[in-house]
């Protein structure tokens, strides 16, 4: 079975809940692994549809992945010609938040889990051939500009992170009409937020070195459990004055091409 939605991102938006609220549904056959990342790159789609389609095993009527490096356009391109190829038909689900809440989620992240060493302030300078790619995912509009290529306006939903925080039934029902699927989950979900970067912590060195030395998922496991003890808490990121002012300068243009091409406000953001 291949899947009739995919929920495309944004990363640190919400997607595991959204993913994990969706997935409730007893018609619903969710992916075997929530990040599949099948269309993300070339080695990815290498491995064919039969291997794609090992990941949706059910009873259900209806499939869907969430893999939130869909929208990551400037380090993963091609990802909706390569979706399209395959799924012409398919509807795209876009979960946006806060564009700079959403970076500093990101960077936390990439430092709980040792891809980041630089500070805040140093990761948000740095560019690649011109690019950061903490900035250039939270520019919603330049994102969807890729899959509008290939999809029409009413094969894609833009929802909001914080309205899914505030009331998720709301939220909830709107998707599953969007999907023209019976709205049934399992209400108690809606209690429990997944995959917050608040609650990450940051391995060790330790615990860094060992899990490089192997790929065992046993030992790994045992690795982890042991170090745990010294993982260390990581602080909020503070945006100084200069940091707010280039975020400002390379995102509001972009997310006001998101506002007009949406109709919608977006008035929980800072910008």
């Amino acid at each position: 079975m291949l899947p009739n939605f995919i929920i495309i991102g944004a990363m640190k938006a919400g997607t595991s809940s959204l993913y994990r609220y969706i997935a409730s549904h007893p018609d619903i056959i969710p992916s075997s692994i929530k990040e599949t990342d099948f269309f993300k790159s070339n080695s990815d789609f290498n491995k064919g549809i039969k291997w794609y389609e090992t990941l949706f095993q059910g009873n259900g009527k209806y499939a869907f992945e969430a893999s939130p490096n869909y929208t990551k356009r400037n380090q993963f391109p091609h990802v909706p010609a390569r979706m399209h190829s395959v799924l012409p038909k398919i509807k795209l689900i876009y979960v946006l938040r806060d564009p700079i809440e959403r970076i500093k989620s990101h960077y936390i992240h990439n430092y709980a889990n040792g891809r980041e060493y630089q500070s805040f302030s140093e990761a948000l300078e740095r560019r690649n051939f011109g690019i950061n790619n903490y900035i250039q995912t939270s520019k919603y509009y330049f994102q969807i500009q890729a899959f509008l290529e290939y999809y029409s306006d009413s094969q894609l939903l833009i929802l909001e992170s914080e309205q899914l925080k505030k009331d998720p039934v709301k939220v909830l029902n709107h998707t599953f009409k969007f999907l023209k699927i019976s709205a049934n989950y399992d209400m108690t979900l809606l209690e429990k937020r997944f995959h917050e970067s608040s609650e990450k912590k940051r391995p060790s060195r330790l615990e860094q070195t060992l899990c490089q030395r192997t790929n065992n998922a046993y030992l790994l496991a045992s690795i982890r459990k042991m170090t745990k003890p010294l993982r260390q808490s990581i602080e909020q990121p503070i945006l100084s004055p200069s940091d707010k002012e280039m975020l400002m300068n390379e995102i509001l243009p972009d997310i006001e091409k998101l506002r007009q091409f949406t109709g919608l406000t977006f008035s929980d953001w800072s910008l």
